[in-house]
């Protein structure tokens, strides 16, 4: 029977052939590249749903099983190999790379690479080419002129030396232990072959393959056999449009191959799109995307968009943005799952030995089923507690035996990786951790009140299924991997074994509406056929990528392979057949449509570096049987919102010149007729913020650690002790004074501070600033000793009205002094540079003289840099001079501006913050110094209001 390759374009083009090969001969077997191409085909054959009597539809890791199951069925026995999914791959290979490093000192030295996970990676891949290339060991070690291919050899510490040396062991490893790579499958089906009851079986089964550009030597070999012993064979091959230039199946079956064309090529219709960064690349394809649907043109369900996997997260934020319902062609890897990325996190708590802020993080996560106390949380933010021990000795005394339980189940299975341990048992306690002992399944459940959240609890079964499923098959199935299965691996191959197994499992998707967008991750299945198919992220960065050369099997060393006339027939792809192969999909994918196909492209990537159109659109001399731009769309960053055009009333906000400029979002409270002058410099600096803060008494809850709020309390607490006691106790310095009532006012007012550990750097830094300030006042104390009358602690100050407000306040020290009256004192934790432009005191220094009481001066004592800083009355300019003690100059800092300016000053703010109190509306000021760390941003929505936030630099 001859063999027969049918060409096409449009996937759509195969409906008609296919059913008729299927209607004519129902005993045929397909063979389609993907999981997701069965499906397809089916849809094709109209054969989607529940049926009896469906075809055969296998995958090339489908064809050794299948076909030793056709045997089984005609009463043969046949042992059929164990095939290793990917992370088991990792694993033999890694044992191999062990044994390799312990039998060889030098081999380390030579390629320092080997035996890191990556490298193992790289050597697996290899692996896979020469077996699919059904390259034999004793062949490829002559292309290194090898006499003899020993285990004492030569080349060792030669790249390609290693992988020849490596390969060798790798296939006596599958042999000794019944096991199969997934590119072996072919070359194993075909040793089936010589079954004569299998081929006189198979000779009247018409095998099709579909959507194959071409095939491996071992996949060639195993089609020229099913064509010597006489089976037919339809090959559906996708137009590469290529031509000779390109290495197909059309040149690998040329001597014996039949080639037709499905139908009349035509060209694709393309739409390009050209926009300023990834975000707007996506936003514009979203807003095109509802025209054509609002339009009627194309309903959801005919779009079908391919995205890189580094543009996933932006997509779906984006999808979901504008409503566009989507769909997954394929299900979440587990690596992208909420349970991953949990088991993650504590992955990362336990190697910085469980912070407080990521502990208290995880406990808080709904899948733990926590819902912790305010109280609870308050007492563990004073504790700030750490490590697996401080954390269960609190929770313990705390009478919290499940929070408890949890953190030492959490440590006790980190600690039983790090131990190192085999695969079989790093799975078993896993699924025991998750399942069993922190019940994540029955958590999820108990989370689920909300139908919008059924698809999570859908995602954490499926996690778990996946896990159950691996743990049972490295426990129970049959044959073993091998003395690779028993191998202790250290807590970084363990990691990295979970990882792989991570990103090479899907879980099924669930359930979407049928009107949705289908959406691919890098790349979509060969039989997809969509109205319109969109490609984002067309630029040379994807189409080609960077293509290098394999470490250990470069093209020197392929074209060495490939002039060897015992390898003959083998072909490893060089670095240009490489690229043409990207080339060859690419244009596989703009004909992906029956319409039209989309391209977009954004002249900067996501870290801001500039990109450049695929070159595979640069087709000279032959564009345009390939392709026609039917529209090309720009949309620079400038074009940011839509200006005098169409928008989405619900995803997009205009810019047009005559559109009414928004209005920045007032609080308005119920009219006051009060304000205290302790928060007249927090209104200036923001009115908002200050309704948000004082008023409202809108705070974030308080971070864990210090409590500057305490600090603020002992600091004024201390002080009025240490001046009482000064001034009762003749011969004690103020600094004495500190030192003997430290402890007791510490104890009594902020006990933490001498009971946790990690507390008592900031008691020692507290108690230095205090002693340094306690000099700086000391000093000050006996230069205007003479003048000193008296001293009065937190006195009320005479209040005053402006119209119709009272305003209070409450200075923290007065001294009176003779001929020169009163001087304002005020304490601060902070440092001086926060109080240049503080109005607080000149209020107060207001707030006295409208009660006829002379102010000589008001200062703040800021214990963070040991300043004074304040202003003098004009009446009293020589007091600078009196008050400054000789060495201190630069702890004390007089401001020019005279007190009395300075009050004015104060009095204009206080007549605005008064009509603002009566009023009950506070306007936001947005300033960048004060918007910048401002804790209320989103209530004030500055961003959205003038466009941006503020860098760290100070820029927006």
């Amino acid at each position: 029977m001859a063999i027969t390759i049918h060409t096409y374009r449009l996937a759509k083009q195969l409906e008609r052939p296919l059913k008729e090969i299927y209607e004519a001969r129902k005993n045929l077997i397909f063979i389609v590249p993907s999981r997701e191409d069965k499906n397809l085909l089916l849809e094709m054959l109209s054969l989607k749903g529940f049926r009896f009597n469906l075809p055969q539809i296998w995958q090339w890791g489908d064809l050794y099983s299948g076909l030793s199951d056709i045997l089984r069925r005609s009463g043969f026995e046949t042992v059929v190999k164990r095939q290793l999914d990917p992370p088991d791959h990792w694993l033999v290979v890694r044992h191999l790379v062990h044994d390799i490093l312990a039998s060889s000192k030098e081999l380390k030295e030579k390629i320092p690479a080997v035996g890191q996970p990556a490298f193992i990676e790289t050597i697996g891949r290899q692996l896979h080419e020469l077996i699919g290339e059904d390259t034999l060991p004793e062949d490829l070690s002559t292309t290194l002129n090898c006499k003899s291919c020993t285990d004492d050899c030569p080349h060792l510490t030669e790249p390609t030396g290693l992988l020849c040396h490596i390969y060798k062991k790798y296939l006596n490893y599958l042999n000794e232990n019944d096991l199969a790579d997934s590119a072996q499958i072919p070359i194993l089906a075909r040793k089936l072959l010589d079954t004569e009851s299998l081929a006189r079986q198979l000779k009247d089964r018409p095998f099709v393959l579909v959507g194959f550009m071409s095939f491996m030597r071992a996949q060639r070999e195993f089609i020229d056999t099913l064509d010597d012993i006489g089976a037919s064979i339809d090959i559906f091959k996708p137009d590469s449009t290529m031509g000779d230039k390109f290495y197909d199946a059309e040149q690998q079956f040329a001597e014996k191959a039949f080639i037709g064309k499905v139908s009349e090529d035509r060209p694709a219709k393309i739409r390009l799109f050209t926009c300023g960064d990834p975000r707007q690349e996506l936003e514009t394809l979203a807003r095109n995307l509802w025209f054509k649907v609002e339009e009627g043109v194309l309903t959801f369900k005919d779009i079908a968009i391919e995205i890189p996997s580094s543009y996933k997260n932006i997509a779906e934020d984006v999808l979901n943005a504008y409503r566009i319902p989507w769909k997954s062609g394929s299900g979440k890897y587990l690596n992208e799952t909420m349970c991953w990325d949990l088991v993650k996190r504590l992955k990362i708590a336990k190697d910085e030995n469980w912070p407080f802020l990521a502990t208290i993080g995880l406990l808080s996560n709904p899948l733990f089923g926590f819902d912790l106390p305010k109280e609870f949380l308050e007492f563990l933010k004073e504790r700030i507690p750490s490590g697996a021990k401080e954390w269960t000795d609190i929770l313990c005394k705390s009478g919290a035996t499940e929070l408890t339980r949890i953190i030492k189940k959490w440590d006790s299975f980190f600690d039983h990786i790090k131990r190192g341990s085999n695969v079989e048992s790093l799975f078993q306690r896993l699924l025991k951790l998750l399942d069993d002992e922190l019940e994540i399944r029955k958590r999820a459940g108990a989370c689920v009140t909300d139908p919008s959240l059924d698809e999570s609890l859908y995602e954490v079964s499926k996690f778990l299924e996946a896990l159950e499923k691996k743990a049972l098959s490295l426990a129970e199935s049959l044959p073993e991997l091998g003395p690779a299965q028993k191998d202790m691996l250290s807590e970084a191959e363990g990691w990295e074994y979970l990882n792989r197994f991570a990103e090479e499992t899907r879980i099924l998707p669930p359930k979407r509406k049928r009107e949705s967008v289908t959406i691919y991750f890098d790349s979509s299945p060969v039989l997809a056929t969509h109205k319109l198919y969109v490609v984002i992220n067309a630029t040379s960065q994807q189409w080609p990528g960077k293509i290098t050369d394999p470490p250990l099997l470069n093209d020197e060393a392929r074209r060495m392979i490939h002039e060897n006339a015992n390898l003959a027939g083998i072909h490893l792809p060089l670095r240009h057949e490489r690229r043409q192969q990207k080339e060859a999909l690419f244009r596989r994918h703009l004909y992906a449509s029956t319409e039209e196909t989309w391209l977009t492209f954004s002249a900067i990537d996501a870290q801001g570096r500039p990109n450049k159109l695929s070159p595979f659109l640069e087709m000279d001399g032959e564009k345009e049987d390939l392709y026609i731009i039917v529209e090309e769309t720009r949309r620079p960053l400038s074009k940011l919102l839509p200006e005098g055009e169409r928008f989405l009333r619900e995803a997009e906000v205009p810019k047009d010149k005559l559109s009414r400029p928004r209005r920045k979002p007032i609080p308005s409270v119920k009219p006051k007729d009060e304000g205290y002058l302790s928060d007249i410099d927090t209104w200036v600096q923001c009115p908002a913020l200050y309704a948000y803060r004082s008023i409202l008494k809108l705070f974030q809850p308080k971070e864990a650690g210090l409590d500057a709020q305490k600090c603020g309390n002992m600091l004024h607490l201390l002080w009025s002790k240490a001046w009482k006691m000064r001034s009762s106790e003749k011969g004690l310095s103020l600094e004495a004074c500190v030192e003997q009532l430290w402890e007791e006012v510490v104890e009594s007012t902020y006990p933490l501070l001498n009971h946790i550990r990690k507390l008592h750097r900031h008691r020692e830094r507290l108690r230095l600033q205090v002693l340094r300030l306690a000099r700086i006042q000391e000093e000050i104390y006996l230069k205007l000793r003479t003048a000193f009358a008296s001293t009065e602690w937190e006195r009320q100050l005479p209040p005053f009205t402006i119209n119709d407000v009272s305003f209070r306040g409450r200075a923290d020290r007065i001294d009176h002094l003779k001929e020169i009256g009163q001087i304002l004192w005020d304490y601060k934790t902070a440092g001086s540079k926060n109080y240049e432009n503080s109005l607080q005191l000149a209020s107060y220094a207001l707030a006295l003289s409208k009660a006829d009481q002379k102010t000589g001066g008001a200062f703040y004592l800021c214990h963070s840099d040991s300043m004074c800083l304040g202003h003098i009355s004009k009446e009293h300019k020589g007091l600078d001079k009196r008050l400054v003690p000789e060495g201190y100059s630069d702890n004390i800092k007089i401001k020019r501006e005279k007190l009395e300016d300075i009050a004015k000053r104060a009095e204009e703010q206080l007549i605005s913050w008064a009509k603002d109190l009566t009023s009950g509306s506070f306007e936001p000021h947005y300033d960048r110094k004060t918007c910048k760390d401002c804790q209320y941003k989103v209530l004030c929505r500055k961003s959205e209001i003038e466009g941006g936030e503020w860098l760290e630099n100070g820029e927006q």
